[in-house]
């Protein structure tokens, strides 16, 4: 993993997808980190945007949690698709590791039946701030550890 002058910066390496299929999308690449959830045998492929203001959970992963979209924090998000009405939830998830360690974190994501299927992102507040992560574009590396 990573350091920084001799202590550990990061303790996981992924590999991230680049394009991911089922995902509305302008053809440019993206950045798709692997992630997991209680309760959900299936993995999730989450965008990373350090631009965005929270993360979003796909309504199929809503669903698919058998979480209700009213539970938590009402919130409005104002997004590239318009203003959205929402919940704002903590939940817990992880950071799906190919070498080293899982990092099992909570989360705030924000939730809406209003949103695209397959479209879950990874934002900066909440969730991004609140870990260590590089990237290594050249081979698709997302390395990853707790703050």
């Amino acid at each position: 993993m990573l350091r920084l002058h001799t202590f550990p910066f990061t303790s996981g390496r992924s590999k991230f997808a680049d394009h991911a299929s089922g995902v509305l999308s302008d053809g440019a690449a993206k950045v798709y980190i692997k992630i997991g959830f209680p309760g959900l045998e299936n993995l999730v492929y989450a965008q990373l945007d350090t631009g965005a203001a929270w993360s979003i959970l796909s309504p199929d992963v809503v669903n698919d949690l058998g979480l209700p979209f009213d539970f938590g924090r009402p919130a409005i998000l104002r997004t590239w698709m318009g203003r959205k009405q929402g919940s704002l939830i903590r939940m817990p998830f992880t950071l799906l590791a190919d070498e080293g360690d899982d990092l099992a974190k909570e989360g705030t994501f924000f939730v809406t039946p209003d949103w695209p299927e397959g479209m879950t992102f990874l934002g900066y507040s909440g969730l991004l701030d609140s870990i260590r992560f590089a990237l290594d574009p050249q081979v698709n590396d997302f390395f990853f550890g707790p703050c």
